[in-house]
């Protein structure tokens, strides 16, 4: 086989070229993301309606979801639109046809719904929603900030010492901060000056969200070593350019002369206390292209640091929840398995090879073929995840069979005392057609997935197959080209002694039991099918029984207790309650 004899005339070149792709695979892997879920857009947009007050469904049904229905049916694309109404709530989902553009889409359906607001009752409040997993696996930390001397004390030092050290950490996007009482703007209308101008609160509304914009994106900026993104934004930054909107052109009517504006806090609407001290809860969100592992260490260690400085504050930063510790145990996990793996190959090459030096050529395919199978995931935009984890962690079971199945056959051809130059050429020619038929019929299975057009199946079926497909492809080569080379490197070092290849023995027990078996087999075939038939079936009942749900009772960690007071009840009530 030209390819075989290839690899062995032109070991430096074969070596190079496995180096190179597995340096490349390194560094496909420093560039990889990861996160604990993959990115899933759904084919569908929620558009919300929230009442000020208790209404009748029906009343909501008639007065909002039909008109907003009518206006959202206009839409191109939409497949289907499913409605529900509640006393304080109603929500429309609205599905799209697969080759429609959900951003596209929620711009449209934004404008839409927009343009429909002025003319529901200002009892209404509109908003579309769109499910962002991104963002959702974006927020990989939660923190919680705990102290003493009320919660407007804990989140006035929050704001002061610890929000700025955070946000300053290269890789968190921004930090978002919730509990005690928020800075905010309060805009008093008068309603007799309002209805003298004809003016609905809806439109003041409108008229202040007209006169600001979102964050938008204009260039680069540019500073020795370093970019920065440059962001425009236009936010109110005085009491008086809200004051000065004008709300009725024709006049004109100033918004400072039918309402007061102020500026103040927020009315508490929540308490939250850990044992006995207030809390406020920070949500750290990272950047796109943020290493999850690195910046949760980096994090940690800047939490360490801020309760050390603030200890004589009486102020404690615990971390809640961080999802670059499953990330981890996920990435030990499969290290564990694969060293596991690793032994047990070793164990069982030993027995049947008795040679430490064919045993580690074996074994040099696990990281060649991870390694290299990195560059497939780079090049496929495919993040390190739970998915594409557990997909690497079925190939490690199964990429050692190639490079196994060429080794043992060279190995037996070394047994007949042929020449080594001969016995690779001829032991990978006979099987070559064997292992890349079972590899391909692996493939194959999971192949599907990848071009399916249902957005779930994609989405699973994606990540896990393309990390089972790289894997095992890059280890198919490896057995064709790398394991053929080393071992006609290795055999030219090792003197060719029946002492160092010796076949096993027939009077190994192990041998033994299994020529009785296939002896037995094969003279009575009919039985034997009977057999596996029989212990197929069991097999089915065995894993029916076992997934049945048992009840079984199970020993809580925690538990939770839920007070509702009547109506109407204060905040400061409840609290009194409470503690």
């Amino acid at each position: 086989m030209n390819v075989i004899r290839f690899a062995i005339n032109r070991k430096t070149s074969i070596s190079m070229l496995f180096l190179g792709l597995s340096l490349l695979g390194a560094i496909s892997y420093k560039h990889l993301r990861l996160e604990l879920v993959p990115d899933v857009e759904f084919p569908f947009l929620i558009v919300q309606v929230t009442s000020l007050r208790e209404v009748n469904p029906e009343y909501m049904e008639r007065q909002a979801i039909i008109p907003l229905e009518g206006v959202i049916g206009t839409l191109e694309g939409i497949s289907s639109m499913e409605s529900s109404a509640e006393q304080r709530r109603g929500t429309i989902y609205v599905y799209f046809n697969r080759s429609v553009n959900l951003e596209y889409a929620y711009l449209k359906l934004y404008e839409r719904v927009r343009e429909l607001i002025p003319s529901l009752s200002e009892e209404f409040t509109v908003r579309v929603v769109k499910i962002d997993t991104e963002r959702l696996s974006n927020m990989f930390m939660r923190l919680q900030v705990r102290g003493s001397g009320g919660l407007e004390r804990v989140r006035a030092v929050v704001e002061k010492y610890i929000l700025q050290e955070l946000e300053s950490i290269d890789g968190i996007s921004h930090v978002e901060l919730t509990g005690g009482r928020e800075k905010a703007v309060e805009i008093i209308v008068d309603n007799e000056a309002a209805q003298a101008y004809n003016i609905t609160p809806a439109r003041i509304r409108s008229l202040i969200r007209a006169n600001t914009s979102r964050k938008t994106f204009v260039g680069y900026a540019y500073e020795k070593d370093k970019h920065y993104f440059v962001n425009l934004k236009s936010d109110y930054t005085e009491v008086s350019d809200l004051e000065n909107i004008v709300v009725d052109p024709e006049t004109p009517v100033l918004l400072k002369d039918i309402a007061t504006v102020t500026f103040g806090l927020k009315e508490e609407t929540s308490l939250s206390r850990v044992n006995g001290k207030d809390a406020v809860t920070l949500q750290l969100v990272r950047g796109a292209n943020a290493n999850l592992i690195e910046l949760s260490h980096i994090v940690r260690e800047t939490i360490e640091r801020l309760n050390r400085e603030l200890g004589y504050q009486d102020i404690e930063i615990v971390i809640q929840n961080d999802t670059a510790e499953q990330m981890e145990r996920n990435i030990d996990l499969i290290m564990e398995l694969a060293l596991v793996g690793g032994l047990l190959a070793v164990l069982v090459l030993w027995f049947f090879l008795r040679n430490v030096h064919l045993v580690l050529i074996v074994l040099l395919s696990i990281p060649v073929s991870i390694l290299i199978s990195f560059n497939f995931f780079y090049a496929f935009g495919i993040t390190l995840n739970s998915l594409t984890l557990v997909g690497m962690v079925l190939a490690v079971g199964m990429l050692l069979d190639n490079s196994v199945v060429v080794l043992e056959n060279i190995y037996r051809h070394i047994s007949l005392n042929k020449d080594r130059t001969a016995a690779v050429i001829q032991g990978t020619r006979e099987v070559w057609r064997s292992i890349l038929a079972a590899t391909l019929t692996t493939i194959t299975v999971f192949l599907p997935f990848v071009f399916s057009s249902d957005y779930l199946i994609k989405t699973i079926g994606r990540h896990i197959s393309v990390s089972i497909i790289s894997t095992l492809l890059v280890s198919l080569f490896a057995a064709l080209g790398l394991i053929p080379m080393i071992t006609h490197s290795m055999l030219g070092r090792v003197k060719q002694k029946q002492g160092s290849f010796n076949r096993v023995s027939q009077k190994n027990r192990l041998v033994q039991v299994y020529t009785l078996f296939l002896k037995s087999a094969m003279r009575f075939p009919a039985r034997t099918v009977a057999a596996v038939v029989a212990a197929f079936f069991l097999s089915l009942v065995l894993c029916m029984a076992l997934g049945l749900d048992v009840p079984r009772e199970v020993e809580l960690k925690e538990f939770n207790l839920y007070v509702s007071l009547p109506r109407g009840s204060t905040l400061e009530h409840t609290d009194e309650v409470v503690s």
